[in-house]
């Protein structure tokens, strides 16, 4: 695999040397195939056949068939590629899904001409390289968050999808309704702030869970028969195959079982291909934060913060129990200067927003005692859905509505696809709520204050924060 720096013309040029190399495989039209063909709705391709793709992203596909079926799936693990085309054979009487779209190798499955649109359900080192290749082959695309793991990966991304005229969207499902989505109580949330009901905002305050402690399993194995073990690595560091440090291959428990989806992967926790909780439960409540702040098209000025790294572990190294500051200097009319978005461990915040007046008055959203299958459950709380220090706060009309979906997450993007238009979750808006997550993650790495350009998106002199804006690859 060649590999390309990821600065911004060398990531375009690779992405596109890569395509040009595919041997496209041999494939009939489904055009051809009658009235019932799968080309009457959208074709979407899946590459990803692990946790969040079984409990999350088909379940939300197969919910709106009507608009959308599922064509083509690819995964460097084998084993998971054939469980997964059974499930979604069993499950939802799936018959569009044929033998020979089930791919081992996604870059097969991006060239494929009967694919309209991709999924990207993969570990996030692989975001980035996986959008943009979409992007190029015509496809419109829907990846899960955090979107890419630095600034230039996501500058990148928005490139790209504007350039070809891609429909894209992301998995911060928290700014949907609907089915696969956690309700209206965050847009309701944003829309009491922008109300002016608790005045200008002067903090906000996140909760995140943290990750549970590291199994007891061998920290190197034999590569499993069908899995590719280096292609699922691609960019990230060379490292010697355990399932404790990828996708867990079955649970604790009944380690035989080759697709489990209830074991959190091992990935997760490790920094090469993940940043931890700050961009996985972070990606979706700083996004609310920046949203009811008036910032979702901008950031932060200053950022600081710092962690503890859990001891004893051999190969889960991300980030432990943090406390971080994201700062906004200006006076936007939402907010006020200086307002300070303050990211603490649960339980030293609840898992959730919370949008606090300068006269102490809230206003707080969460997504309640629901558990998702791609994050550890938040604990109890005795705060509701949406509450506040008044209940006058949150209720009534307000003047100004923010941008709804009440339908279902998923169904956003189909429909966007459908008329060509922008979905709930604009990529630039994702750009700038996962660029907000990436800083809090290099000023924990460096122990310092960092100031942020959100304009340039740049580190304003400092040259060391700035080499971390492009992420290095394996071989490059």
């Amino acid at each position: 695999m060649k590999n390309i720096p990821f600065t911004r013309r060398g990531f375009l040029a690779g992405s596109g040397a890569s395509l040009g190399a595919l041997a496209l495989p041999s494939l009939v039209p489904s055009s051809v195939l009658g009235a019932d063909a799968p080309s009457r709705k959208i074709a979407v391709g899946i590459i990803g056949c692990g946790r969040i793709a079984a409990t999350m992203d088909a379940p939300g596909l197969f919910e709106n068939r009507d608009l959308a079926t599922c064509v083509a799936v690819a995964d460097p693990d084998l084993s998971r590629v054939a469980a997964f085309r059974e499930m979604v054979r069993g499950k939802w009487a799936c018959r569009d899904l044929a033998d020979a779209r089930c791919y081992q190798d996604y870059r097969r499955l991006v060239a494929d001409p009967a694919v309209d649109a991709v999924m990207i359900c993969t570990p996030e080192h692989w975001h980035a390289r996986m959008l943009v290749e979409a992007a190029m082959a015509g496809k419109d695309v829907y990846v899960q968050k955090p979107m890419a793991m630095s600034v230039t990966e996501g500058r990148a991304i928005v490139d790209a999808v504007r350039k070809y005229g891609r429909v894209f969207h992301m998995g911060t499902q928290q700014r949907s309704e609907g089915a696969c989505s956690f309700g209206p109580q965050f847009r309701q949330a944003v829309e009491f702030v922008w109300d002016g009901r608790i005045g200008k905002v002067a903090k906000v305050e996140i909760g995140l869970p943290q990750d549970p402690d590291e199994y007891d399993w061998p920290v190197e194995e034999p590569v499993p028969e069908g899995f590719d073990w280096e292609l699922w690595l691609g960019p990230a560091p060379y490292r010697p195959y355990s399932r404790l440090g990828s996708h867990a291959r079955g649970t604790r428990e009944d380690p035989k079982n080759g697709y489990d989806i209830g074991t959190r992967p091992g990935w997760l926790t490790i920094q090469d291909y993940c940043m931890g909780m700050i961009t996985g439960w972070g990606s979706h409540h700083v996004d609310i934060a920046q949203w009811g702040l008036g910032e979702q098209l901008s950031g932060p000025d200053r950022v600081k913060g710092s962690c503890t790294y859990p001891k004893g572990r051999r190969l889960w190294d991300v980030h432990g129990p943090c406390d971080i500051t994201l700062a906004y200097d200006r006076d936007n009319g939402i907010h006020a200067a200086g307002c300070e978005v303050r990211i603490v461990k649960v339980p030293d915040a609840p898992c959730g927003v919370r949008f606090i007046g300068a006269n102490g008055d809230w206003i707080f959203c969460a997504r309640g005692k629901s558990v998702t299958a791609s994050d550890p459950a938040s604990g109890p709380s005795e705060l509701k859905p949406l509450d506040a220090s008044r209940p006058a706060l949150i209720e009534g009309r307000v003047a100004k509505k923010a941008v709804r979906n009440a339908k279902s997450h998923h169904r956003a993007w189909f429909e966007a696809i459908a008329s060509r238009t922008e979905t709930n979750v604009p990529v630039e808006v994702a750009q700038r709520s996962t660029t907000a997550c990436i800083l809090a993650y290099w000023a924990m790495k460096l122990g310092r204050e960092l100031r942020w350009n959100p304009a340039a998106e740049r580190f304003i002199a400092d040259a060391e924060a700035n080499r971390t804006l492009v992420r290095p690859e394996r071989g490059a």
